[in-house]
């Protein structure tokens, strides 16, 4: 059965929403109740195109919702690493910047700062990133009933993301660059303390896994010293 056929029933559903009422819905959820503040380690696991794993690294992470974000890889003192903030991206090595971009970090978006952030920054960031809020639809993916925003069919091949219709939480974003495809998948979600934290991430190019992240050592502390999420900060950077 095609998504692109009109609804009868075990199809997908007609629009209902639109994108920027989908955010407006998760943000109305879980606005106040998750902690602003985030640290965790995690296992990434990095894959070849033939599958296969090529190596394993440990990264550290420190997050301030909304929008900041410094990963430290490996250990601390090498200073390798990268910091997210204000929409940009930071890449150090040796603690030196070695570049820096623009860039609507689309999970960290859509998995954490749309509850700590008004709607409207969530919809105008998404808009940047390039995918179509006026396209919207409901269907079944792999079990959950879900909204997909971005596209009207899942064999579009356009950037759109995948929210669980009753938990209102992210499960898969997709960014399409001409014939490129990449997508991350959000699974192993766990309440801790309150918060609910997707621990189990897949990224994938082109239909093939390349990264693999695992989290564990998750802790909310009460608060995070603002200079770790700046460019002078990320030296001495610690938590």
């Amino acid at each position: 059965m095609s998504l692109t056929q009109p609804f009868t029933p075990g199809f997908s559903e007609a629009p209902a929403l639109t994108g920027q009422e989908v955010i407006a819905k998760m943000h109305k959820e879980y606005a106040g109740k998750f902690d602003p503040y985030f640290t965790f380690d995690q296992t990434a696991i990095f894959y070849n195109a033939a599958g296969e794993v090529t190596k394993k690294e440990v990264w550290h992470e420190a997050i301030a919702f909304p929008g900041k974000l410094v990963i430290k890889f490996n250990e601390f003192e090498a200073g390798n690493g990268v910091l997210f903030k204000e929409d940009s991206q930071f890449v150090f090595k040796n603690n030196a910047l070695q570049n820096q971009m623009r860039r609507v970090h689309d999970v960290l978006v859509l998995g954490f700062d749309v509850y700590h952030q008004p709607a409207d920054r969530t919809v105008a960031q998404m808009q940047e990133a390039g995918f179509d809020l006026s396209k919207v639809f409901k269907t079944t993916w792999q079990g959950k009933k879900v909204y997909v925003v971005g596209v009207t069919s899942l064999d579009q091949k356009a950037s759109h993301f995948i929210i669980d219709e009753q938990k209102l939480w992210l499960l898969k974003t997709v960014r399409q660059t001409g014939e490129n495809q990449t997508a991350v998948e959000l699974k192993g979600y766990q309440k801790l303390k309150g918060n609910w934290i997707a621990t189990d991430l897949t990224f994938s190019a082109n239909g093939k896994t390349t990264l693999h992240e695992l989290y564990y050592n998750m802790k909310f502390p009460k608060s995070l010293p603002t200079e770790m999420f700046t460019v002078e900060g990320f030296k001495n950077a610690r938590w």
